[in-house]
């Protein structure tokens, strides 16, 4: 047992002693019944003792079990990538921090295969405009190219990558689907022939029904 839950027995038993002491001085309790209370005080206390440790015991061990399922379930992670063509506006600063792209390469950055892989174009109302799907995506695979098309009717709006896929870890009874958000800004070069992506920062999501967009 732990030092606090023996600080707290002992305190627990010196004052239920002086209480059956006190009972006992008093003729309202004889010496066997004072000892039949105290055996059944000390049982019931040791009973809640264990109840509260075994609790405790089933947490941690709860806890144990779900960040071995998180070390061990897939993490797929879009990147975009930098244009082949640098537009006009862009500032050196912005080419250094490949700030412009013009397509994604997704990635399984977690410890297990990723089943079931979408990768949807949603625009800013989150309808889908385009799809790549992958029945298995292991962490020793390629990168998937995806080059987004029909961007040009979205520009200057913010429109998501979306990666959505399920573990190998998951039932039918307890099915999660993970989603990797990244948002982006499709812009159009100064020369015009070129639509040009701008990527923002990473949105990890869990889904326990799949959503249709």
């Amino acid at each position: 047992m732990r030092r606090n839950e023996i600080t707290g027995i002992s305190v627990a038993l010196v004052i239920f002693a002086a209480a059956v002491s006190s009972f006992i001085l008093k003729d309202i309790l004889i010496i066997a019944q004072a000892i039949e209370i105290t055996i059944l005080f000390v049982l019931v206390l040791v009973t809640l003792i264990y109840a509260k440790r075994t609790a405790e015991i089933a947490d941690a061990t709860k806890k144990q079990a779900e960040e071995m399922k998180k070390q061990r379930r897939p993490i797929v992670v879009p990147k975009a990538f930098p244009a082949i063509g640098v537009p006009l506006e862009a500032t050196a600063e912005e080419i250094a921090e490949h700030r412009y792209s013009d397509y994604f390469q997704i990635y399984n950055k977690g410890n297990s295969p990723a089943i079931n892989l979408e990768v949807l174009l949603l625009n800013r109302e989150e309808s889908q405009f385009g799809c790549l799907k992958e029945t298995v995506f292991s962490q020793g695979d390629k990168p998937l190219v995806f080059h987004p098309s029909g961007l040009v009717n979205h520009l200057q709006s913010t429109c998501y990558l979306v990666c959505r896929y399920c573990s190998v870890l998951s039932t039918e009874e307890r099915q999660i689907w993970y989603e990797t958000w990244l948002p982006f800004i499709p812009n159009k070069s100064q020369r015009g022939d070129q639509i040009i992506i701008v990527p923002k920062e990473l949105d990890f999501r869990e889904e326990f029904e799949k959503k249709s967009y």
